[in-house]
């Protein structure tokens, strides 16, 4: 059995060869396909290059914000109105709808339909929730640090920071260059979370980190504590934008381009969604990994699948499959990664040389560096809740990081019991 909050991911992230993809069965007449998507998901040539090699099958997308996409599943799935195939992350993001029986299970499937030869292990792996697989993983998204050359060079910072210490001496320099460090869209709490996330697997390193998350061990805890101070002290130094839990997380890039925060916390095909949509050039940006001090490299990361839904049509979730597979085919899915990001959760795929940022994390993902679980889909959703209130009270100062701590184990202690 996979328990995903436990499990470090990584190290030959990119396999060599790919077997090829046997495609479901489509029924001979007219079938439209609902997909819910997120706007950045970059789908329109993957769904014209379908519809043109499948001209029964219509792909109709809804486009969603990030939050407003898991609010459409929430309601869906109350409702009995899941849409035939989804855009999904991980770990307790997808496992109601898994456990609730209203996403496909791909287990039985996967040698037939090729995925087992074609996606990399660790996207598997990924989209496992109790050792079943109930999606399938078109990518494997690293969350860490990317920086404004220009901005950091006139700050002084001459060489990326490798080191906790050399990226706080490198926000004091920007600071003193009256450069924001950090640009930040703190609403909805998950992007101040990637921050939180990295300062526990800092201080409680990779091991520790992982019991945290898995909730074996306690909150209430010195590692979690100093996790919380340290957030806190960056706040008040400044390192972040003034007011940043009421700046949407789709708006974050704004102060960097405008040459007023150097840096982000961010996901590296940003190069596609953000920096080409502004005709800028990512070799302007430099991505790093972020400086957790530890022997084992490990940043924050998931990956993104398309689930079906179990309850469609035979004929409706069988074309649903279908595009779901057709995303991952090997001959396509370099294409595919141009407008959907990277890296490709197919095995050998790698980002083109004119996405650089992308092929770094590629490669860095192939040698040196592994993955944990960010904290919204590593804990259950309402831990979650918890989580990010605790979070945002130490952000404006109403609650002590020690009491920040001692009140998500509080909430924790209280799911326990119900569950037992």
């Amino acid at each position: 059995m996979i328990t995903i909050s436990r499990r470090t991911f990584g190290k030959g992230l990119l396999g060599l060869g790919a077997a090829g993809l046997a495609s479901p069965a489509l029924a001979q007449g007219r079938t439209t396909v609902e997909l819910f998507g997120l706007a950045t998901n970059g789908w329109d040539p993957v769904i014209d290059g379908f519809q043109r090699d499948n001209p029964n099958v219509t792909v109709r997308w809804t486009r969603f914000g990030t939050d407003e996409m898991k609010q459409a599943l929430r309601v869906g799935a109350g409702s009995g109105r899941m849409p035939d195939v989804w855009f999904n992350w991980g770990g307790s993001l997808a496992s109601p709808y898994n456990q609730a029986g209203l996403s496909l299970d791909l287990t039985p499937r996967l040698g037939a339909l090729g995925l087992s030869e074609t996606l990399l292990p660790t996207a598997l792996e990924l989209a496992s929730d109790r050792g079943k697989v109930y999606g399938v993983p078109n990518r494997i998204v690293p969350m860490s640090i990317i920086y404004r050359n220009e901005l950091m060079e006139r700050a002084g910072v001459t060489s990326p920071p490798r080191t906790f210490v050399e990226l706080e001496a490198a926000c004091d320099r920007l600071r003193a260059a009256r450069i924001t460090p950090f640009s930040l869209g703190g609403k909805f709490s998950w992007m101040t979370m990637r921050f939180t996330d990295f300062f526990m697997e800092h201080f409680a390193g990779p091991e520790e980190h992982d019991r945290i998350l898995a909730m074996e061990s306690s909150w209430d805890s010195e590692p979690v504590v100093r996790a919380f101070t340290k957030l806190r002290e960056w706040v008040t130094k400044g390192n972040f934008n003034q007011g940043f839990l009421n700046i949407d997380p789709a708006t974050n890039m704004q102060l960097v381009y405008q040459g007023r925060a150097a840096m982000v916390f961010e996901v590296p095909n940003i190069e596609i969604t953000r920096l080409a949509r502004e005709n800028i050039d990512p070799r302007t940006y430099t991505p790093i990994i972020a400086p957790s001090d530890h022997a084992k490299k490990r940043v924050s990361g998931f990956q993104q699948q398309l689930q079906v839904s179990s309850r469609a049509a035979p004929e409706v979730q069988a074309a649903a499959l279908a595009y779901a597979t057709y995303v991952v085919k090997p001959d396509l899915a370099a294409q595919h990664m141009q407008s959907i990001g990277g890296p490709s959760a197919v095995r050998g795929v790698m980002p083109g040389e004119n996405f650089p940022l992308q092929r770094q994390w590629a490669n860095w993902l192939q040698s040196e560096v592994s993955l944990y679980l960010p904290g919204d889909q590593a804990l259950p959703q309402e831990i979650v809740a918890a989580y990010f209130e605790a979070q945002d009270s130490v952000v404006l100062g109403t609650l002590s990081p020690r009491d920040a701590a001692k009140q998500v184990q509080q909430a924790i202690t209280s799911f326990k019991s119900r569950r037992n």
